[in-house]
C-alpha cells in the first residue's frame, strides 16, 4: 500500500499477519512500525527497528542498519521471490531475474534426493522400533519367571507384579504400555510403586509407634501404682500417728481397734500395688522396650536400603527418559531439516511464502551428518533401555523382595511380642485381683470386732462424767476504734499504702496533712535517714537492711505509725523508701514515656531541653516527688558526705532507676539490654535537676520543714 511517502507490505507467518511499515527517507528505508494483531490500527514506534536474524537494531543509525541488511543479503543466497521483492524496496537493491528453467530442474533433482533420504530414515526408524520391541519382549519373558519371593503363593506373585511393575512412558503418552505397545492395565508407574512402598512403610512405622505408645503407657501405669502405693502407705502411717496422739482418745475401743486394722491393711494394699508395678515393669515394659529398640533399628536399616535401591532405579529411569526426549528431538529435527531442504529446492510453483528472517537452508552434506549422529543416539538409547530393564528386573526380583521380607519380619516379631506381653499382663492382673480380694475379705472381717453394747457400757460406766460448764465473758475485739477510723482510712487499711498510686495517696492525706506536696511516708523516711546518720552511712540505699527489722517497720508504717525508733539502722528507712517507690502501681515516670526515655539514651540526645521536655510531661505530684528525692541525693552526694558513704549521683541513679522507669516488656533479653539505657537516662535527669536547683522552685521545702 502506498500512502504518500510510506510503503506498507505484509508478511504472512504461522502465528498471524504481521505488518511492517517502511518509511522512505533521503538516506534510505527505515522500519518505523509493526502491526502484530490483524484488524488493529497501525502502531507507530518512531524510527525503532525490530531486528534481523536475532540482531537488535534499536537505536542504530541508518547507515549501520543498511550494513546489517547487506550482510543479511550476502549470507542468504539464492534469494527467493519474496526476498527479491523486498530487496527492490531497500536501498541499493536491484531487481533480480526470475528463476530460470535450469534452476527449476536442479531443484527437482534435489527434491528427489530428499524424498529418497526420507524413505531411508523411515526404514531405519522402523528397524529400531522392531529391535526395541524384541528387547522389551525378552525382558518381559525374564520377568515372568518365578522368583524365590513369589513362590509363596501364585496369588501373592500376581498381586506383587501388579503393584511393583515398572515401565517407561511412551513419548507424549501418559498411559503405561506393555512390551508390545498396547496399553497394559496391570502396569503401574514407578511413582505408584513408591506409593505402595510408603503404605508398607507407614504400616510398619505405625506398628512400631503403637509399640512405643504401649511401652510408654506401661511405664506410666507402673509409675502411677508406685506413687499410689507410696502415698497410701504415708497416709495410713500419718493417720495412725494422729489417732494415737488424740487427747482425749476415743473411748469406744472396738471402733478404734477396727480402724487401726483398716490402716494396717492399707499398708498391705500398698505392698500389693508395689508388687503389681514391679511385675508389669519386668514382664511387660522391659520386653516391649527391647522389641521397640530392635524393630526401630531393623526398620531404619531397611528403609535406608530401600531408598538406595529406589534412587538407583529412579536415576536410571530418569536418564532413560532424558535420552528418549533428546533422541526423539534429534529425529524430529532431522525430519524438519529434510523437509526444509525439500521445500527450499522445490520448483517455483510449489514454494511457500518465506520471511526475510529465515535461517540458512541446510545442504545435503549437513543433513547426512545429522542423520548419522541421530542413528548413533538411537543405538545408545536402545542400550540404555536394556540397562534400565536389567536394573528394573533386579529391583523386582532381588532388592524389593528382600526389603519386604525384612518388613514382614518386623510385623511377625511385633505380633508375637504383643501376644506374649498381653498374656503376661493378664496373669499379673489376675494375681493383683486375688491379692485385692484377700485384702477385702480381711477388712470385711474387721466389722465383727466392733462391739456396740460393750463399748457403750464401758463408756457409760467408766468414762462419762460432768464437771460443769464455764463460758468466757464477751469482749470487744475489733482491730480499730471508731475514733481511729475518723482519720486516714487508706493509711489505716494496712499494706495498701505500699501498693497505691501517688494521686490516691495524696487524696487520702488531704485532711491529715494538707500542707504536704509529697506523700507523708516519703517525708518521714527521708527525715529518718538523715536523723539516723544515713547521709554518711557507707553504701546507703545499696546495703540491704535486716529482714526482720524491715518487716517490723513496714507493718508499723502500713498501720499509719511513721515513727522510726532511735536504735534503728539508717539502712531500714532507706530500704523502706525503695520498697515504697517500687511498690507504686504507677512508676514515677509513666510507661507511656518509657520508650522515649530509652530512645534518648540510645541516640545520645539527652540534652537539657530533651530532659526538661520529658520531665514536664509528668504529673505535678510526680515532678514534686522526683525533685524532693533529688534534693536528698544532692545532700548525700555532697563532698563532705561522699567521702564516707561512697554514693555518687550516678550510684544513686543506678539504685533508683527501677523505681522511676519500669520496662513494660516481659522479654527477659530486652529487659537486660535496656537496663544500661535506663540508668543512663536517670543519671542524666538527676544531674540536670541538681544543676538547675538554684533556678527551679522547690515545691516541697515547706513539707520538709513541717
Amino acid at each position: 500500500e502506498r500512502k504518500s511517502s510510506q510503503i506498507t507490505f505484509r508478511l504472512h507467518m504461522k502465528n498471524g499477519r504481521h505488518g511492517i511499515a517502511f518509511d522512505k527517507k533521503s538516506t534510505g528505508w527505515t522500519i518505523i512500525g509493526i502491526d502484530k494483531i490483524p484488524g488493529q490500527p497501525f502502531l507507530r514506534v518512531g524510527d525503532t527497528v525490530l531486528g534481523i536474524d536475532g540482531l537488535s537494531m534499536v537505536g542504530l543509525p541508518i547507515s549501520e542498519q543498511e550494513a546489517i541488511w547487506r550482510d543479511h543479503q550476502n549470507r542468504h543466497v539464492p534469494l527467493t521471490i519474496e526476498q527479491c521483492f523486498i530487496k527492490d524496496l531497500l536501498p541499493g537493491g536491484e531487481a533480480k531475474e526470475r528463476i530460470k528453467e535450469k534452476e527449476i530442474q536442479n531443484l527437482k533433482q534435489r527434491n528427489q534426493f530428499l524424498e529418497d533420504l526420507m524413505k531411508d530414515l523411515r526404514q531405519e526408524n522402523e528397524k529400531l522400533k522392531y529391535e526395541a520391541r524384541i528387547q522389551k519382549a525378552r525382558t518381559q519373558r525374564i520377568e515372568s519367571k518365578e522368583n524365590p519371593w513369589s513362590k509363596r503363593s501364585s496369588q501373592r506373585q500376581s498381586a506383587a507384579m501388579r503393584v511393583s511393575h515398572l515401565h517407561l512412558y511412551k513419548q507424549g503418552s501418559s498411559e503405561p504400555t506393555s512390551p508390545r505397545g498396547e496399553p497394559d492395565l496391570n502396569a503401574q508407574p514407578f511413582s505408584n510403586l513408591v506409593y505402595q512402598w510408603n503404605v508398607v512403610r507407614g504400616q510398619v512405622d505405625a506398628a512400631i509407634l503403637m509399640s512405643k505408645r504401649a511401652k510408654k503407657f506401661m511405664a506410666k501405669m507402673t509409675a502411677i501404682h508406685k506413687t499410689f502405693a507410696a502415698n497410701l502407705e504415708k497416709a495410713a502411717e500419718d493417720e495412725r500417728k494422729k489417732i494415737e496422739s488424740m487427747k482425749p482418745g476415743d473411748k469406744m475401743n472396738s471402733c478404734r481397734d477396727a480402724f487401726m486394722m483398716v490402716l494396717q491393711q492399707c499398708t498391705e494394699m500398698s505392698a500389693v500395688h508395689l508388687r503389681f508395678a514391679e511385675s508389669v515393669s519386668t514382664q511387660v515394659f522391659i520386653p516391649l522396650s527391647k522389641f521397640y529398640e530392635v524393630a526401630t533399628q531393623i526398620s531404619e536399616s531397611t528403609q535406608n536400603a530401600e531408598q538406595i535401591y529406589s534412587k538407583k532405579l529412579s536415576d536410571m529411569l530418569i536418564s532413560t527418559r532424558k535420552s528418549e526426549r533428546e533422541t526423539q528431538h534429534m529425529i524430529d529435527d532431522l525430519l524438519r531439516q529434510a523437509e526444509r531442504l525439500k521445500r527450499h529446492k522445490a520448483p517455483k510453483g510449489e514454494r511457500v511464502s518465506r520471511s526475510i528472517f529465515h535461517r540458512k537452508a541446510p545442504n545435503k552434506l549437513h543433513l547426512k551428518k545429522l542423520q548419522t549422529k541421530t542413528i548413533e543416539h538411537m543405538v545408545k538409547h536402545l542400550n540404555l533401555c536394556a540397562k534400565a530393564s536389567i536394573q528394573q528386573k533386579k529391583y523386582l526380583e532381588i532388592e524389593m523382595p528382600l526389603v519386604l521380607t525384612q518388613m514382614q519380619s518386623i510385623e511377625e516379631m511385633r505380633i508375637e511380642s504383643f501376644r506374649k506381653q498381653i498374656q503376661n499382663y493378664s496373669k499379673i492382673v489376675e494375681k493383683f485381683s486375688d491379692d485385692y480380694i484377700r485384702v477385702a475379705q480381711d477388712i470385711q472381717a474387721f466389722g465383727a470386732v466392733i462391739d456396740k453394747d460393750g463399748d457403750v457400757r464401758n463408756f457409760t460406766v467408766n468414762c462419762a462424767y460432768s464437771e460443769g460448764l464455764k463460758l468466757p465473758d464477751v469482749k470487744y475485739s475489733l482491730s480499730k476504734t471508731p475514733e481511729e477510723l475518723k482519720g486516714d482510712v487508706i493509711v489505716l487499711s494496712g499494706a495498701d499504702v505500699f501498693n497505691l498510686t501517688l494521686p490516691d495517696i495524696m487524696e487520702s492525706q488531704k485532711k491529715s496533712y494538707p500542707e504536704l506536696k509529697v506523700p507523708k511516708i516519703i517525708v518521714a523516711l527521708t527525715e529518718a535517714i538523715e536523723h539516723l546518720g544515713g547521709f554518711q552511712a557507707e553504701g546507703i540505699f545499696r546495703v540491704p537492711a535486716n529482714k526482720k527489722d524491715l518487716d517490723t517497720s513496714k507493718r508499723s508504717m502500713a498501720n499509719g505509725d511513721y515513727k522510726v525508733p532511735e536504735s534503728t539502722s539508717p539502712h531500714v528507712p532507706a530500704g523502706l523508701l525503695k520498697d515504697f517507690l517500687r511498690g507504686l502501681r504507677e512508676p514515677l515516670i509513666p510507661e507511656e514515656l518509657y520508650s522515649k526515655c530509652v530512645e534518648l539514651s540510645k541516640s545520645g540526645g539527652m540534652d537539657a531541653k530533651a530532659l526538661r521536655e520529658v520531665f514536664n510531661n509528668l504529673k505535678a505530684v510526680n515532678r514534686t516527688t522526683v525533685e524532693y528525692l533529688v534534693d536528698m541525693f544532692i545532700s548525700i552526694s555532697s563532698p563532705e558526705n561522699l567521702e564516707k558513704n561512697k554514693m555518687t549521683m550516678a550510684n544513686l541513679a543506678m539504685v533508683f532507676s527501677p523505681s522511676l522507669l519500669r520496662n513494660p516488656s516481659t522479654d527477659p533479653l530486652q529487659m537486660i539490654v535496656n537496663i544500661k539505657h535506663e540508668v543512663s537516662f536517670v543519671t542524666a535527669l538527676f544531674t540536670e535537676l541538681a544543676r538547675n536547683r538554684s533556678t527551679r522552685e522547690l515545691s516541697v521545702v515547706s513539707a520538709r520543714d513541717t
